[in-house]
């Protein structure tokens, strides 16, 4: 090793990768400086074959890729190259997998291809034995993304590539929400195994490129073609005048809630429109409003896990221009990082976009305006308690956004160190019903009765100017279905209101959650205006012991050889006609055995 003794950067480690490879262990805590910025060389790995770290007193200006990935990625397959290194780490913190020598060399050689000279890797580039350097880089982790010259998703992990039809946790990890959408949209790609050339592909209604890397080994798009290509469960790629459809499930791999006896039978039924892979897609538009952006980047949190809870808040918290103190909260402060994190954004005049963010999982007893926090791990998905066991959070979600031109905008207000927001907003009082009214609940433009996501039955009033009431239906919004390049025009269900109902004088909290038909719209809007204070009801209530419980799984629903099995009036619904092209597919595995050769 070797260093610098320039102020501004110094060369604090240079060593042969051969070296490395023999030691297989990297620890730069002995030749660091706690509170630095480094980077990777990526000519000194590609062209001297030595792993160099740089060290920065100020922001470097070099142009660099920052690299995204799992600590904990996918088991290598037989073709496994085994040069890999480790990183030392605490005791009590989880070890990732090794580190890939050939990885880094791929990605080295995809930076350099797009302009950028050094690479950006947690494991290599943080001390991770100095509780104070990993703090401070905490704070400047938004930064980091945000301003480098390119981002690189390797999904599977760094320890080996992986192939479009292999599932990953990527998706479901904490931190990599913010690697993705911080950068540029244009500057995020996915970096995967591949032996198929470059090619012309489309997902959706959106079309793009696959650029080869290294030849018969890897390949790279950009991040949004892979997301519409989970959101649809395949893509199709250019083969002369054809196209090939490739199965993709590294994003979303979830067997559909129905299968269907019908051709093609060896087409597995997978779920499409999955709603995290939806709330990432649309967490990096460049067409959606803010709002309805930072509502899908809640939504994406809840649906991702992490090995810290509170990470859950500081691995979003840059992307709404907030920065808190890590030392100022334990590992496991979520609720109160979340407060704060609320607190700031509100105090900046932005809006409480988490309203309806997972209407479909019961509100938090210690602070309702949020859903019941998942528990987090530091590999696997986001499960929630429920009644029998643990479910996913992603098969509660909805895969949907806000459109505040369509009724009203996300309101603003102010929240109270308690998690109380105070806010203005129109209502209209309820009256609990003990059973279900006879007959059945219709759909007119003013109902007399609804009923709640948690089954709950109410009356509505028809004049409750100046009533102190007990509970009232509090309009949150009107909620769109999404899809890649269109929006679903069979919506009926479209406007959201909260169901809260007084605990303590002035307090209400969320009891559930009201899906009103869009034919409801001109009742709403003549809804007079509250001030609320809802949060609550029990902030110090422990949810989640996190005893064992068994994981629930979904019934499937099977649909015959009939092409109106399960639709409405005849007509099949998108997520049908979705799920039934990408029954079509073929595994990449399938194509390079037959087109691998093919340039």
């Amino acid at each position: 090793m070797s260093s610098s003794q320039s102020p501004v950067e110094a060369v604090i480690c240079k060593i042969p990768l051969e070296a490395l490879w023999k030691s297989q262990s990297l620890d730069i805590s002995r030749c660091g400086t706690p509170g630095r910025y480094r980077l990777m060389s990526c000519a000194d790995f590609i062209d001297a074959g030595n792993l160099a770290i740089h060290e920065y007193v100020e922001f470097p200006e070099c142009t660099f890729a920052a690299i995204s990935y799992v600590w904990q990625g996918n088991t290598p397959g037989d073709l496994f190259d085994e040069r890999v290194f480790n990183v030392p780490v605490p005791q009590d913190a989880a070890p990732g997998d090794p580190i890939g020598i050939e990885v880094l060399h791929d990605a080295c050689v995809a930076a350099m291809a797009r302009g950028a000279t050094h690479l950006w890797l947690d494991r290599i580039c943080i001390m991770q034995m100095s509780e104070t350097d990993k703090r401070w880089q905490i704070q400047r982790m938004y930064d980091i993304y945000q301003r480098c010259h390119v981002c690189i998703v390797v999904p599977g992990g760094i320890q080996c590539l992986v192939r479009l039809d292999e599932e990953t946790q990527w998706i479901h990890r904490g931190w990599t929400l913010q690697e993705a959408v911080a950068p540029r949209p244009e500057s995020v790609h996915v970096l995967f195994s591949w032996r198929l050339g470059s090619r012309r592909a489309r997902a959706g209604e959106v079309e793009g490129n696959i650029g080869e890397v290294t030849p018969s080994k890897s390949a790279m798009t950009s991040l949004s073609l892979i997301v519409d290509a989970s959101t649809t469960g395949h893509i199709s790629i250019e083969n002369g005048e054809t196209r090939l459809p490739v199965e993709v499930r590294l994003f979303s791999s979830h067997p559909a809630d129905r299968s269907y006896r019908d051709f093609p039978f060896w087409g597995e039924t997978r779920r499409v429109l999955a709603p995290n892979v939806g709330a990432l897609a649309r967490a990096m538009s460049v067409d959606l409003d803010q709002d309805a952006k930072y509502h899908s980047i809640w939504q994406s949190a809840l649906m991702r896990t992490s090995s810290r809870p509170v990470d859950m808040v500081f691995s979003i918290m840059g992307l709404f221009g907030v920065a808190l103190k890590p030392s100022d909260f334990g590992k496991g402060d979520r609720v109160r990082a979340t407060i704060a994190l609320a607190q700031a954004i509100m105090k900046k005049g932005g809006r409480a976009t988490w309203l309806a963010a997972a209407l479909n999982i019961p509100p938090s007893r210690q602070i309702s305006t949020f859903p019941k926090f998942p528990r987090t791990t530091v590999s696997g998905k986001a499960f929630v308690k429920i009644a029998g066991g643990l479910l996913e959070v992603s098969l509660m979600m909805e895969n949907e956004y806000p459109v505040a031109a369509a009724l009203v905008p996300m309101p603003t207000g102010s929240m109270d160190d308690e998690g109380y927001i105070t806010f203005t907003a129109k209502a209209t009082c309820l009256q609990s019903l003990p059973d279900s009214p006879a007959g059945t609940f219709s759909e007119p433009a003013r109902p007399a009765h609804v009923q709640a996501i948690d089954g709950s039955c109410w009356a509505t009033e028809e004049d409750t100017n100046g009533v102190e009431g007990e509970a009232f239906a509090v309009i949150v919004g009107f909620f769109v279905g999404y899809y890649p390049g269109a929006t679903p025009a069979h919506d009926t269900k479209n406007i959201r209101a909260m169901i809260v109902e007084k605990h303590a004088h002035e307090r209400f909290h969320v009891r559930s959650y009201l899906k009103l038909s869009r034919v409801t719209r001109a009742w709403v809007q003549a809804w007079p205006e509250r001030t609320f204070s809802i949060g609550g009801p029990a902030l110090k209530v422990v949810e989640d012991l996190g005893e064992e419980l068994p994981v629930v799984s979904v019934p499937r629903e099977q649909y015959l050889n009939n092409p109106h099995s399960g639709y409405h009036n005849g007509v099949p619904s998108l997520e049908d006609q979705v799920i039934r092209k990408t029954r079509w597919a073929f595994s990449q595995k399938t194509l390079e055995q037959k087109y691998g050769n093919m340039r």
